[in-house]
């Protein structure tokens, strides 16, 4: 299904790369495959709101999966100017947009309304010492946490969930995989639903710090860039795994495909394949990262603060 409003910023970069054999790495629904109100086994539709373009892909069965390119599922993504030095009112906006989705997200998940006997974990991924992968990390360190709060007599007036948060690190620091990690948190806070934020990769320079992307899906950190860790969902956490991202890197053969297509030319040969392939361990991201990744950060957090404060909501 489709409503009346047209998402020029969903469908412009839809057909991107379609002629090319090869493909950069992407985390993005919206790059992974076709996404559109005619793909069987799949309900898509776009709307706007405060200004902001959003589009969700929802992968019913199989046929769907085999189209898109996304396990079964619910994706959406809002489409944003770059997040950097905007406007009080722009972080306003989609910072109530966030907060919307995602409370709309764990309604669905948990199949009840949210309250003070609600447990919400977030995790917060990546690499907080490298700056393009620490969205999760800074994230987390802004979260209002209530869940030390529950045995107080004002917590229920309150109007808040039980929060908690934690930035598990990345393998290479910890030596533990960062599911095994929030697996044992989620236990520990005896979570009904985990949000899961995370830095990603996307296929298009014209993505970075402008997508924002809501799943229900879970997530595998890392799987933008090639890493094969454990992914962290509900089959792996045991409860209901929300993952929202914003892409802060591309592949370096990206950076190819968009001068080719900006020049007319998506025609590649075998050898510049093979060129591409063999730099595709290479990612770049904005020279501005650091402001970046501050401000989809206060962002996120202040989407999710809204999500799970009822009087916000």
């Amino acid at each position: 299904m489709k409503n009346s409003h047209s998402n020029s910023r969903a469908s412009d970069l839809s057909g991107q790369y379609c002629n090319a054999p090869y493909l950069p790495r992407t985390d993005l629904a919206c790059e992974s495959g076709r996404t559109d109100e005619h793909v069987p086994g799949t309900i898509y539709r776009e709307w706007e709101k405060y200004g902001f373009q959003i589009a969700q892909l929802q992968v019913l069965d199989q046929e769907g999966e085999r189209h898109t390119g996304q396990s079964q599922g619910r994706y959406t993504t809002v489409y944003c100017p770059v997040i950097r030095y905007w406007e009080e009112d722009q972080i306003e906006h989609a910072s109530a947009i966030l907060g919307a989705l995602l409370r709309d997200y764990a309604r669905r998940a948990l199949g009840a309304e949210l309250g003070a006997d609600t447990k919400v974990l977030i995790a917060g991924l990546g690499n907080r010492f490298i700056t393009a992968d620490a969205i999760g990390p800074r994230t987390a360190d802004k979260i209002s946490v209530t869940s030390h709060m529950e045995k107080e007599d004002f917590f229920n007036t309150v109007g808040c969930c039980s929060i908690s948060a934690i930035h598990p690190g990345v393998k290479g620091q910890t030596g533990i995989e960062a599911a095994t990690i929030v697996e044992s948190a989620a236990a520990a806070a005896k979570a009904d639903i985990v949000i899961a934020v995370d830095a990603l990769a996307a296929r298009s320079t014209a993505r970075l710090a402008a997508t924002i992307q809501i799943t229900d899906t879970g997530i595998r950190p890392g799987s933008g860039i090639g890493s094969r860790l454990q992914g962290i969902s509900q089959d792996t956490i045991g409860c209901p795994v929300i993952a929202i991202g914003v892409p802060t890197v591309v592949n370096s053969a990206t950076l190819i495909y968009d001068a080719l297509e900006k020049a007319g030319e998506m025609s590649t040969s075998e050898q510049l394949q093979d060129v591409l392939r063999e730099g595709e361990s290479f990612f770049v991201s904005p020279r501005d990262s650091d402001i970046i990744v501050e401000e989809v950060s206060s962002l996120l957090s202040k989407g999710i603060n809204k999500a799970f404060f009822a009087h916000w909501a």
